[in-house]
């Protein structure tokens, strides 16, 4: 059987996360970087020329060139990149968290109407989390979820919110696990540095979340409770177990897995992963519980 042809893709945005996208297209099956774009020229003319592809300044002057891309921009800015991309019929990757705006996340959406637009929540590509989903757990029978993501301070300046930049992981996770109605929200937190809330869903079960970026240790866990069973997933060390029983995990990297499927999407107009409108639904909780921290 013949390949596929490779299909040509951009990283819009070379940021930390843009780089690290750039360099997994080297061992992505199926893809070929033939642009980069930035604003900084100098620093889309360096990347272009280590990477042997094409700089450009604009996500739009991408239309004609390329087949899908990785929008990687600050979130304030994902909608101006994607939606030019998405109306020309180019498949995209869109960065979390989805857009910073329910009017953004509603413009993406609405330009992906015939085009696959998927959203890089990277850990439902975490081996762990691809066991945990395929563990067999009705939604109906979850009764707690309880989710840490911390980390000792870094240095980094982040302009994203706690809640946006970490605990969207794990909401997007939460809320794709149990898919019930989130009715009630209760926060507290420093919306820079910490939060922690407890979502009630329709059926009364219940999510507790906590993130913190200037935390004493770094930890990435779930653990989730049905009426009979007791689930502990550790993101790190990409482990899962069932009333402290391993579970097989089959390794591979998150990162190329999340490109692959953005990329199989677009062969075949199927729907990705995590979907635009999924990510604007972790938002919109997202959103509450910032409102419910700053009131």
């Amino acid at each position: 059987m013949t390949a596929p042809t490779p299909m040509r893709i951009a990283v819009v945005g070379l940021g930390p996360m843009g780089m690290h996208h750039v360099r997994a297209m080297a061992d992505v099956a199926g893809a070929r970087l033939v642009a980069v774009a930035d604003v900084d020229r100098a620093r889309a003319d360096e990347t272009a020329t280590a990477f042997n592809c094409r700089a450009l300044y604009n996500a739009a002057d991408l239309v004609g060139v390329i087949d899908a891309a990785v929008i990687a921009t600050p979130p304030e800015h994902h909608a101006a990149a994607a939606v030019p991309l998405l109306n020309a019929g180019i498949a995209c990757l869109v960065e979390k968290p989805l857009a910073m705006s329910e009017a953004d996340c509603t413009a993406i959406i609405a330009a992906a109407k015939n085009t696959p637009v998927s959203v890089g929540q990277i850990e439902r590509f975490n081996p762990a989390t691809e066991t945990l989903f395929a563990a067999g757990i009705a939604p109906a029978d979850i009764r707690a979820i309880d989710v840490r993501r911390h980390s000792p301070a870094s240095g980094r300046q982040v302009p994203v919110d706690v809640v946006s930049d970490m605990m969207i992981h794990d909401l997007e996770i939460v809320l794709a696990l149990k898919q019930s109605p989130v009715v009630s929200v209760a926060a507290k937190g420093v919306s820079d540095d910490w939060a922690t809330a407890e979502l009630t869903f329709a059926d009364g079960a219940t999510a507790r979340l906590s993130a913190n970026r200037k935390a004493e240790a770094r930890i990435r866990e779930l653990k989730l409770r049905t009426a009979k069973d007791a689930f502990h997933l550790d993101f790190m060390a990409r482990t899962v177990t069932k009333n402290d029983a391993p579970l097989p995990v089959h390794l591979h990297d998150a990162l190329r897995a999340e490109i692959a499927d953005v990329l199989d999407a677009a062969r075949h107009k199927t729907k990705p992963r995590v979907s635009a409108y999924e990510a604007r639904e972790a938002m919109r909780v997202a959103w509450r519980i910032l409102g419910a921290i700053t009131s």
